[in-house]
């Protein structure tokens, strides 16, 4: 499920809103068994399964080292929008895990916050998943049956390109039944 919302070349991360969040013991950081238990008692999502549709845009876009040609090529593409389409199942609204807010293991990521319930979540995470690559995902975003909008605040650094630094929203609808 970490490609239902998958966005750009790097990794997503989304949020939304709660009172006290993953952070139990109240140290500042949040470890991998508080973000398992926080998933576990925002319960079921408020999204219906099926097959949707996630459409990402980028409004803000900052990449100082790539050359200005490049750049405007990114950021007319980013603006232009970038649509997926994915199957959500019945086992991944009831449970869905962290892979389901693009944080499979295999991106090594940690939590600075982690707040879920079944309709919003809010979420900030660094990621690391290869090489010198970290990537830093701040997402607030609600969750109905048929819709879903999410804001992102998005840092990638250790790319060919260097920093880039991007803003935007993915906004999603149920689009009918998965294929059979």
């Amino acid at each position: 499920m970490h490609k239902f919302f998958l966005i750009s070349a790097a990794a997503l991360a989304l949020s939304a809103c709660s009172d006290k969040g993953a952070d139990a013991d109240g140290n500042g950081k949040i470890s991998n068994a508080e973000a398992t238990t926080e998933m576990a008692k925002g319960g079921a999502m408020a999204m219906k399964p099926g097959l949707w549709e996630a459409q990402s845009k980028y409004d803000k876009i900052e990449a100082p080292a790539m050359p200005a040609e490049m750049q405007a090529k990114m950021k007319a593409q980013m603006a232009e929008g970038m649509a997926q389409r994915s199957c959500l199942t019945k086992a991944q609204v009831e449970k869905p895990g962290l892979e389901f807010f693009g944080a499979p293991p295999e991106a090594n990521c940690t939590f600075d916050a982690l707040d879920r319930s079944a309709d919003g979540v809010k979420m900030a995470m660094t990621c690391k998943p290869t090489g010198p690559i970290i990537l830093k995902s701040k997402i607030e975003g609600k969750f109905a049956a048929e819709t879903y909008t999410l804001n992102v605040e998005q840092s990638t650094e250790g790319t060919p390109m260097g920093a880039v630094k991007m803003t935007g929203k993915i906004t999603g609808k149920r689009i009918g039944d998965c294929p059979t």
